[in-house]
Parts: structure tokens; C-alpha cells; sequence
């Protein structure tokens, strides 16, 4: 496939990303939104799949930061880019949120969980939407898991892993791939009847009653 990676700053890929087309943009403000588009689609022609990752990382007002990155920004780029999908062929739209769109976490403020509610509200009303184009929209609600930035520091601490163990049903942390998998397949054709879902992506532990977690955690 041909990529284009948005983001703040150029990351260095490898392997078959390593050609990846990069796009400079500042979801804070999107002030030259039309350009980034143009950018894209003179690139590489209309697009398939569109896959949102991105979350607020400022030191400014938290509320305000998190609805415009994962609210506001979500909702301005689907909109110009609604028009530039493929003309026939699956087409879908993926975003990653977080358990905290349905439960509470002392590790995320108030306005992080607003956000990723909000973001699931968002899915179910754009697969009515843009529905009626054939492009499907879904998100998925990972648990924490190991990622390049933050593997080291799990793996460092025995007693949390262990902990992960025995709260999650499949015994383990998650890992980023297991997140990604799950995008790869809800933007492919084997999920071209699924549209307007928010799935966990969380070893089992939503399933589970809080009484169960105490106790194993008890143990």
C-alpha cells in the first residue's frame, strides 16, 4: 500500500514504512487544512483507508487540548477527506480510543475520558453518515499496553506484570500489535459489513465483574 503518515514531526520508519510520505500538521489548529489535503491526494490519488492514533500531548489546558485533538481534528479531517475516498473498492475509517470511553481510571483527567466518549459517539453517528458513500468507520478501546515508548519501563517492573497476570483473563499485558491487528483487519475487506463499533481490545478484562478482579488481585 501507499502511506501517508500526518503527523507534527517526521518519524523515522523502517521496513516497508520506510518510504512512508510524510505531512506536516498541527491538530491545534488546522489552519491550513485544505493544503494538507491537496498534499496528500496530489501524492497519491484518493484514499481507502483513513486511521486516526493520535492523542493530546500539550502542558496547556488538558479539556480544551484533548477536544480539539481527538474530537475537533477527528471531525475536521473526516470531513475533508470525505469527498477524496476511492470511488469503488472497500473503503473505512479507524480510530483508536481507549476502556476509559466506558469506564474511570485515576491515570487519565476528566477531559481525556470525556474525549474518547466522545470519540465512540462520533463513530456511531459517521457510520450513518457515511454510510450512504460505502465508507465504514470503527474504533477500537485497547487496554494499556507495551509500546516503544513505555515496553521498557513495564518490563522493568515484575510486581506490575504480574499484576496485569492475574487481573486480565488471557494472563498478560497487551501489546501494540494486538491493537494494530485489529485495525488491519476492521480496514480490509473481510470487515466490510462491520460499521459504527467501539471494540475492547483488552485480553477480556472489560467481561469481567469488579468482585472477580478483587479477588484475584486479593490473591
Amino acid at each position: 500500500c501507499a502511506v501517508t503518515l500526518l503527523s507534527r514531526n517526521k518519524v523515522q520508519m523502517e521496513g516497508k514504512l520506510s518510504q512512508a510520505h510524510h505531512v506536516e500538521i498541527d491538530l491545534t489548529e488546522l489552519s491550513n487544512l485544505s493544503q494538507i489535503i491537496k498534499q496528500v491526494i496530489e501524492k497519491h490519488g484518493p484514499i481507502r483507508y483513513l486511521i486516526f492514533c493520535q492523542r493530546y500531548r500539550g502542558k496547556e489546558d488538558s479539556w480544551a487540548g484533548e477536544i480539539q485533538v481527538t474530537l475537533t481534528a477527528t471531525d475536521q479531517l473526516i470531513k475533508a477527506f470525505r469527498d477524496h475516498f476511492c470511488e469503488s473498492g472497500d473503503k473505512a475509517i479507524a480510530a483508536v480510543g481507549s476502556v476509559y470511553a466506558n469506564f474511570v481510571g485515576s491515570s487519565q483527567p476528566v477531559s481525556y475520558h470525556v474525549a474518547k466518549a466522545g470519540l465512540n459517539q462520533l463513530v456511531k453517528y459517521y457510520a450513518w453518515e457515511l454510510g450512504q458513500k460505502g465508507i465504514r468507520i470503527n474504533s477500537v478501546m485497547p487496554l494499556t499496553y507495551l509500546k516503544a515508548e513505555t515496553k521498557d519501563f513495564y518490563l522493568s517492573q515484575p510486581d506490575l506484570m504480574e499484576l496485569y497476570q492475574k487481573f486480565v483473563p488471557l494472563k498478560r499485558i497487551g501489546d501494540a500489535n494486538d491493537s494494530a491487528n485489529l485495525l488491519e483487519f476492521l480496514c480490509s475487506e473481510k470487515a466490510s459489513f462491520i460499521t459504527g463499533q467501539s471494540i475492547f481490545v483488552d485480553g477480556g478484562t472489560s467481561v469481567t465483574w469488579q468482585e472477580e478482579l478483587a479477588k484475584a488481585m486479593g490473591k
